[in-house]
């Protein structure tokens, strides 16, 4: 089965480390009492006793260390090219390394999911709309939903925010000018050239409405990828 591998290394490991501990239990035993089959019995209890009891002590251990977060949807917004997705994919990598269910719903990705692909401020409405409710969803089903979303219009944010009661805005906050200078796609080149028509930050027609009040401004001019991710975890950890 897929979801059983077995380590022969590690099994290999786990075998020699409880004969040695027999062995170092039956030589401290019989060195006092002198009683071979005393040593013996002691022993073979002892291993067995710590197999027993380390399956319970390894999940009591996990409770009281490991870190817990609030079931919140995230929902990062800010102008194409700000750093959004890059802190998102980092917080899904940490999150999953420290057994959190997590599911990211990238601006890009998401839709080619959604027959809605239309750039107008009713068609962009409509889509984050239907992005919300899939994060509810995620959330209802004991997922952190990660949304990484430009979601440029407040009416469209502050809807997604009555869907759930725990909901945490972060504003990926990164000028114009420095999200145009890095154009890793070459979108705002294309943007200027008229080649893309409403493009966010650019056109008249598509205005950004910066967050009034978002739960996290983050500012990644002067902030490591590493210290923006930590920032949030902190935020929602409980």
């Amino acid at each position: 089965m897929k979801f059983f591998k077995l380590d022969r290394k590690q099994m290999t490991k786990s075998i020699v480390y409880r004969i040695y501990a027999f062995i170092i239990t039956f030589a401290t035993t019989f060195f006092v009492t002198g009683n071979v089959e005393l040593s013996i019995t002691l022993g073979i209890l002892e291993n067995v006793f710590k197999i027993l009891t380390y399956y319970w002590f390894d999940i009591l251990w996990d409770k009281l260390t490991k870190k817990k977060y609030r079931n919140t949807i995230l929902w990062f917004t800010g102008l194409s090219g700000a750093g959004k997705t890059t802190i998102a994919k980092q917080i899904v990598e940490k999150l999953k390394a420290e057994g959190q269910p997590v599911m990211l719903l990238d601006g890009d990705e998401i839709r080619d999911i959604f027959k809605n692909n239309g750039f107008d401020r009713e068609s962009r409405l409509k889509h984050i709309n239907d992005v919300a409710k899939m994060a509810v969803y995620l959330q209802n089903q004991g997922i952190i939903p990660i949304v990484s979303l430009i979601s440029p219009y407040a009416e469209a944010r502050d809807n997604a925010r009555k869907l759930t009661k725990d909901f945490t805005e972060i504003y990926v906050s990164t000028p114009l000018h420095a999200c145009e200078s890095r154009d890793v796609k070459g979108l705002y080149k294309k943007a200027r050239a008229g080649e893309i028509k409403d493009f966010t930050g650019i056109h008249e027609t598509a205005p950004y409405e910066i967050p009034e009040n978002p739960e996290l401004n983050i500012q990644t001019a002067g902030l490591s990828i590493d210290a923006c991710v930590n920032k949030i975890l902190k935020h929602i950890q409980k």
